[in-house]
């Protein structure tokens, strides 16, 4: 088994912020959509905060190619109500939250609902008993960063309840692959058995390690997971706002 997944993540369509700072968010995303159809992209697996709720035709519009794989996880930005009126997969089993499973010959792939910024009883119960019935390798997808980073958005903006889902996934005996965003920066930190991806926003950066948050609007990015076999690699793809590969 061999594919290659795009992993994109917080857009932030037609919100103020983003524009205030000169961002062209709608530019980025064209942007990164060539990228990834000049690749063979097999996958594509959205992150969360696709942005301002009329934006969302828009959005899920321009992934019409990618629909039949197309999986997404949901930010604070984003709104299920409004989401599920243009994405729907085979795997969602819940109506209230979009959390869900799937597999294949190696992997167990876990797509979590951070929406309100913390996971739900019934997510984590649900996930604690994915976990406990399978032997394959778990992958999770989730908005929110698990493991603390050293950025002033972890202390202002975190998963309210992330020590709770840390321990549950510590006491798992296989290794854990997090991919998630939300921190608008490239990072990559591990706990004993949990292994994190933080990936950079497709709309603008946050500067890692600064005393404040302070915004990097010339510079976005997704990142490229290459799954073959037992082996797992990953690579970010950064341009600048003049469409130059960085």
């Amino acid at each position: 088994m061999e594919k290659t997944i795009a992993y994109i993540t917080d857009i932030h369509l037609d919100e103020q912020f983003p524009i205030d700072h000169g961002i062209e968010a709608r530019k980025n995303w064209e942007i990164i959509l060539a990228d990834i159809a000049s690749r063979q992209i097999d996958e594509v697996i959205f992150g969360g905060d696709i942005g301002e709720k009329p934006s969302n035709k828009w959005f899920f519009d321009s992934l019409n190619k990618y629909a039949e794989n197309l999986k997404i996880t949901l930010g604070n930005h984003d709104s299920y109500s409004e989401v599920k009126k243009y994405y729907s997969n085979k795997f969602v089993k819940s109506q209230d939250e979009l959390y869900y499973n799937y597999e294949d010959n190696l992997y167990k792939y876990f797509f979590l609902d951070s929406s309100s910024s913390e996971i739900s009883i019934p997510q984590l119960e649900w996930l604690k008993n994915g976990l406990l019935v399978t032997d394959k390798k778990p992958i999770v997808f989730i908005h929110h960063p698990i493991l603390k980073v050293n950025t002033p958005i972890d202390k202002e903006f975190p998963l309210t309840n992330r020590d709770t889902f840390k321990e549950l996934l510590l006491l798992h005996k296989q290794d854990i692959l997090i991919f998630c965003g939300h921190y608008h920066m490239e990072d990559e930190t591990r706990m004993d058995n949990i292994k994190q991806y933080i990936t950079p926003a497709s709309s603008y950066q946050i500067v890692n390690e600064a005393d404040k948050i302070e915004i990097n609007a010339g510079v976005f990015g997704y990142r490229l997971i290459y799954i073959d076999k037992e082996q797992i690699t990953t690579e970010v793809i950064l341009h600048d706002n003049k469409n130059a590969v960085i």
